[in-house]
């Protein structure tokens, strides 16, 4: 059995590689295909861990802040 966290509803947009070039192109004006592209990210596609909260600091910028706690 895999442990998963609760991920808060209003988490940021997650997209495809297949996506990126559309959310990213300034000439691009349709509004409507872009709020298509924000949907809820498929939790199976996701992994989710505990992290120390060194991540909570923005001091601390460095890889080692999300490196799953052991």
């Amino acid at each position: 059995m895999v442990f998963r966290p609760p991920i808060h509803e209003r988490m940021p947009v997650i997209l495809s590689p297949k996506q990126f070039d559309l959310w990213l192109d300034p000439d691009f004006k349709d509004a409507e295909k872009l709020m298509g592209l924000m949907q809820p990210y498929k939790a199976k596609d996701m992994l989710a861990y505990s992290v120390s909260t060194r991540v909570n600091n923005p001091k601390n910028d460095t890889a080692s802040c999300v490196e799953p706690l052991k």
